[in-house]
């Protein structure tokens, strides 16, 4: 494998480079800090009309401080450089015709803002909520009110095409096979061991989304539908800043947040605590029903009433070393410690037919559970002289501890109501849990200003072990011994390795760029069940292409084709062949002979950028090869299975629209639609796994600033269409969400407000039918809450309004 690797580098290195388009022209540069000369990333460069200062494109610079600014039709321009703690820089008379197809502006030097000059100036500034990136989409956190004293998945659930279930499963245009990265990289805090943890982090912590549907072969290939990619905050600013904030909310929801950090020309060091505690009930009802020709065999009555209560503590350190003027070596490490206590009475009715009732048992539980995640990171980047590329290298080791424990008595009942003589059943459950991952990666990029073209490669390995030991008992009622149960006696090893390399070609042909990509890796996935010495291997070598395409009509309209092939493998969880018997009639059991399921995407987009309109629409389709698919698998004795199966193969089409309308300055409007057509054809024996149906979603962001732009109010409405699996259809109930918060002495205080599900209509439920089976439940937890947030900032920015200086015109609410 290595040495073909070897040898596609070297084809595409040689790749010949050609000229830039005829009928537009470039202009480029890249910034530096003038104080130490080091690039600058994350520097806003906007392009105006020099005969009416309207907005003519824009970008961000890029790590080491690049920036190009394709297709700029013939004209004479502004260049604006700008970032929030520097003074703007201006470029007037820049002039693009048939003689000067290329600007190169040069090296621009931002200077700092003195800070007696601070006292005398506000630098005004917001970034939009939600902007399209090159090949990605970036949902600005900050912006978004209603994130305000919430977790990692009450943003995500914000998002347009993005979902998230009761139990804080992510999906992403209705599949929920996506995958979860932190800063680029797999964590045990986002699912490497099959569980989202993302209730750990604090949305006060997060800088960005990015949605990355087709990615480019940089990219794991893993998840259907694409990557998710959680972004945290990292202080961009010089000198001492920080932030104290406490958000309470109705039924005993408080938390609170520290950041602070400290940047030189040597050093960047940053820290950010948060106290989570939250306490809540968590119902859900189902019904059973076994059929014969129609008619009601026996049914199966289920009500549950809980408690669930949550606390944790997350703190995350980070350090970056300025080595030399192009080298940086940075330190990072995450920790969290967070409890769990669920309570509930389970309610059991059975009844010979539809209202003959034969059984009534009542099953009481109490499930503490404590984690402990930790996630430690070292990275070093070189930049290369004249901008021409970086090359990057980190190791980072993710750990992650859990510790289960569960305490059941069922208590039996005659059908009078009278305490039945048969002797109560008193359960133990003990369960922990171990996770590993372990990534190391090594990126080169190189860039070929005269040719426009760029060229990438790089080489990661991701290792992932997980160890489950779990041992349950229960009370004998004859001796009133505790003995061996069989709810849950297993010890279970699972091993990952994945092993990758990729190269990226790309490039500019006048209206035209491109990007190709290829990505090789051999995988082994390895689950074993060392209580029965049950071993399973899967090991593969796949190569995945991804190609890009887009063509700039004009300056503010662009159109895009994209494909990826991309996989699904198998959780460690769904691989796990152990039988759970903790709910005795809804069995649970993974398959260890699950197939990954392989999928190939295509993408069609177009978006346009207007003064008060923009616009990003697209088509999909994905074919899916061997689907991985939760089902549930209905016994004689009335007690189901919940399993997962390979389904043969499924196609999805749909249609993603996000509308951006601020038809006046203080009045921002952001709609997005998403809906999806999918049909599963499968051929497996005595079973129907062969369904189709069509599903929605929509979101409308409504924000209105007012009170001369120290206040905002924020209107957040979803709705989730049921979604169609391979068994049934299951559906997310919507919600409408308001906040609002004001800011005082000059940004330094800010007070927020925010109701959550106004109408208290949140909620799950799933509907499965067979021909002899239909199973209906119904999930509600508590959704309608008040919150209240206060917040405190300090530092050396943002300290006065004698003078102003407002980057909102033009529309570029920057």
């Amino acid at each position: 494998m290595i040495k073909k690797f070897l040898v596609f580098v070297s084809l595409v290195s040689l790749a010949s480079f050609h000229s830039i388009g005829q009928n537009s022209g470039v202009i480029k540069g890249s910034v530096i800090d003038a104080t130490d000369s080091k690039p600058l990333e994350y520097v806003q460069i906007k392009l105006l009309s020099s005969i009416d200062s309207s907005i003519v494109g824009g970008i961000y610079t890029s790590v080491n401080g690049g920036f190009e600014i394709q297709q700029v039709p013939k004209g004479t321009y502004i260049l604006k450089a700008f970032q929030l703690g520097f003074e703007h820089i201006f470029i007037n008379n820049l002039i693009v015709n048939d003689l000067n197809r290329l600007v190169d502006v040069g090296i621009l030097k931002l200077i700092t803002v003195k800070i007696e000059s601070l006292e005398e100036v506000k630098i005004v500034g917001k970034l939009d909520v939600f902007k399209t990136g090159i090949d990605k989409k970036i949902y600005n956190v900050a912006e978004d009110l209603s994130s305000k004293g919430g977790s990692a998945n009450d943003v995500l659930d914000k998002i347009p095409s993005v979902g998230v279930d009761q139990d804080g499963k992510i999906s992403l245009r209705g599949d929920g096979n996506v995958t979860i990265l932190i800063d680029g990289r797999p964590s045990s805090f986002s699912g490497g061991n099959g569980k989202s943890l993302l209730d750990a982090i604090p949305a006060s912590s997060i800088d960005r989304i990015e949605i990355v549907t087709n990615p480019s072969a940089k990219y794991s290939p893993d998840g259907t539908s694409g990557i998710i990619n959680i972004v945290m905050k990292k202080n961009k600013l010089r000198g001492t800043n920080g932030m104290i904030s406490l958000s309470g909310a109705t039924g005993n929801l408080i938390n609170s947040s520290m950041s602070f950090s400290y940047r030189n020309s040597k050093l960047n060091t940053y820290v950010n605590y948060t106290n989570r505690y939250n306490d809540g009930y968590r119902n859900n009802s189902g019904t059973l029903e076994q059929l014969s020709n129609g008619t009601t065999v026996s049914l199966l009555d289920q009500n549950r009433t809980g408690m669930d209560y949550n606390k944790g503590n997350t703190i995350r350190f980070g350090a970056d070393f300025f080595i030399k003027s192009n080298q940086t070596f940075g330190v990072l490490a995450t920790a969290n410690l967070s409890e769990r206590n669920r309570t509930g009475d389970l309610i059991n009715n059975l009844y010979a037919g539809s209202s003959s009732l034969i059984k009534n048992w009542i099953r009481s539980s109490y499930d503490p559970t404590k984690q402990q995640n930790v996630d430690l990171n070292l990275n070093y980047k070189i930049d290369l002289k004249n901008n021409k590329g970086v090359i990057t290298t980190e190791a980072t080791q993710s750990l992650g501890n859990e510790a289960v424990k569960g305490f059941y008595t069922e208590k039996y009942f005659n059908i009078n109501g009278s305490k039945s003589s048969k002797s109560d059943l008193n359960q133990q459950l003990y369960n922990k849990e171990k996770n590993n991952i372990s990534t190391v990666q090594i990126d080169y990029t190189r860039t070929f200003g005269k040719s426009n073209a760029r060229f990438e490669t790089g080489l990661i390995s991701i290792v992932r072990n997980l160890g489950v030991n779990t041992y349950s008992q229960r009370t004998d009622t004859l001796t009133n011994e505790t003995v061996s149960d069989t709810m849950a006696n297993f010890i279970y090893k699972y091993n990952e390795q994945v092993y990758a390399g990729y190269v990226i070609y790309g490039k500019q042909v006048g209206k035209f760029k491109f990007q190709g990509g290829l990505r090789a890796e051999q995988s082994l996935q390895a689950p074993f069940l060392v209580s029965t010495n049950q071993k399973f291997t899967n090991e593969y070598f796949k190569l995945y292409p991804s190609g890009h395409l887009k063509y700039n009509a004009k300056s503010n309209t662009e159109l895009s084709l994209s494909y990826s092939r991309r996989i699904n493998r198998a959780t460690s969880s769904n691989l796990n062949p152990f039988t759970n018997y903790s709910d005795p009639y809804n069995l649970r059991m993974g398959n260890p002979n699950l197939k990954p399921e392989f999928i190939n995407s295509f993408d069609l987009g177009y978006s346009i950028e207007k003064s008060k309109l923009t616009m990003s629409s697209s088509v999909y389709y994905r074919y899916t090869k061997d689907v991985i698919q939760r089902i549930k698998i209905f016994n004689p004795d009335q007690t189901s299975s919940v399993t997962f199966t390979n389904v043969n193969q499924s196609q999805t089409t749909g249609i993603e629209l996000v509308l951006i309308y601020k038809p006046i300055k203080w009045f921002k409007n952001m709609i997005s639609f998403t809906g999806s057509g999918v049909k599963f054809t499968d051929n497996t024996p005595n079973f129907d796994y062969n369904n189709s149906g069509f599903t929605w979603s929509a979101k409308y962001v409504g924000t209105v600033d007012f009170w001369k732009k120290t206040m905002t109010a924020q209107l957040n409405m979803n709705y989730n269409a049921p979604v169609i699996t391979a068994q049934g259809v299951v559906q997310r109930r919507g919600t409408i969400d308001f906040s609002t918060e004001k800011t005082l002495k000059e940004g330094k205080w800010s007070i927020g407000m925010r109701v959550t599900d106004i109408f208290n209509n949140q909620g799950f439920s799933f509907r499965v039918e067979q021909p002899s089976i239909l199973q209906v439940s119904e999930f509600k937890w508590l959704t309608r809450r008040f919150f209240l947030t206060i917040s405190y900032k300090f530092g050396k920015l943002e300290m006065s309004t004698k003078k102003s200086i407002n980057d909102n015109s033009s529309g570029g609410d920057f």
